[in-house]
């Protein structure tokens, strides 16, 4: 029992300082991601398995849409417009039918 109440800080210890550099690279990369454009909104490049809801994919263009000019071309933000505008239209649809 008393090796045991030894070699648990020791442990909890190694954890934590494996886990910094992890915990570092995080922070590094969130103000590089800020400036970048989201390939996957645009062109459905680097999306991995990400699937979204109707609402978080209008949240997400309204989000980019929102980053404006310093991010995104005049034509690239007229595509996400446009995007947005089907993603609004099929809401719609969900939430009233299909009309038929």
């Amino acid at each position: 029992m008393k090796r045991i109440t030894q070699i648990t800080p020791v442990l909890a210890a190694a954890l934590m300082i494996a886990a910094m550099p992890a915990h570092a690279d995080e922070a590094a990369m969130a103000p590089h991601m800020q400036d970048q454009k989201n390939e996957c909104l645009l062109v459905a490049m680097n999306c991995g398995s990400q699937v979204d809801s109707i609402q978080q994919r209008i949240e997400r263009l309204n989000m980019e849409i929102g980053r404006g000019s310093a991010v995104y071309t005049r034509d690239e933000l007229r595509q996400l417009n446009d995007q947005l505008d089907e993603a609004h239209r099929m809401l719609e649809l969900i939430e009233t039918g299909s009309g038929a």
